[in-house]
C-alpha cells in the first residue's frame, strides 16, 4: 500500500484482510515519490492499524513496488492508457518475498479509479498463482456511492475542506493532516 494518506477505505481493506489470515504483513511503499513522505505514511498505517494484534507493518523495501522493480507507478499521469508490465514485481513478490514470509494470499483493493494499479491487480491475477500465492480482491470502501480514496483527501486537503476530509480518514490520519496543514 502506498497510504498517501492512511484512510478509512485502507482500514477497511487491512481489517477484512486481517479476518481472513492468523498473520497479515503490510507492505508500505517505501520511496519517497508521493505527496506524503514514506516515514508519515508508514507511521499514519501503524497508527490507524494499532487496534489489529495480527498486522504487521513494514516498509515495502526495494523490491515491492520500487522504481527498481514497478518504476510506472511512480509516473502514472504520464501514462494513461499505456499498457505496462509490472510482471517484474509480481514476479519478485511470488518468487522471494511470499515463500520467504511464508504467504499464501495477497490481498488487494478492487481498482476502479486508477488504470495503473488496475493492470497490476490483473498481472497478480494471472502471475502469483503459479506460486502458491491466492490473490483477494477486496471490494472498496465508499462514500457517497464513490470509492474512498487517497487522491480525494488530497484534493479535499488542497481545497481546504476539512468536513471532507474527516468523513474518509481516521481519527490518527485527520490529527496529522490537521496538526501539518490547518
Amino acid at each position: 500500500m502506498n497510504c498517501n494518506p492512511f484512510t478509512l477505505g485502507h482500514r477497511h481493506l487491512i481489517e477484512y484482510a486481517a479476518q481472513q489470515v492468523d498473520y497479515l504483513y503490510i507492505f508500505v511503499v517505501e520511496e519517497d515519490k508521493s505527496f506524503f513522505k514514506f516515514e508519515d505514511r508508514i507511521e499514519l498505517v501503524k497508527a490507524g492499524t494499532s487496534h489489529l494484534e495480527n498486522v504487521k507493518v513494514l516498509p515495502g523495501g526495494q523490491f515491492i513496488i520500487s522504481s527498481t522493480t514497478f518504476s510506472e507507478y511512480f509516473d502514472k499521469a504520464n501514462l494513461e492508457g499505456t499498457k505496462i508490465d509490472t510482471s517484474l514485481d509480481v514476479e519478485t513478490f511470488g518468487s522471494q518475498i511470499a515463500p520467504f514470509l511464508n504467504i499464501t494470499v495477497r490481498f488487494v483493493g478492487e481498482e476502479p479509479i486508477d488504470p495503473i494499479t488496475a493492470q497490476y491487480n490483473q498481472s497478480m491475477k494471472e502471475i502469483l498463482p503459479k506460486y502458491g500465492v491466492e490473490l483477494c480482491e477486496i471490494p472498496r470502501k465508499e462514500i457517497d456511492g464513490e470509492p474512498i480514496s487517497a487522491s480525494l483527501v488530497r484534493k479535499h486537503l488542497e481545497d481546504k475542506n476539512w468536513d471532507e476530509i474527516k468523513k474518509i480518514v481516521p481519527d490518527t490520519t485527520y490529527s496529522f493532516l490537521e496538526k501539518k496543514y490547518k
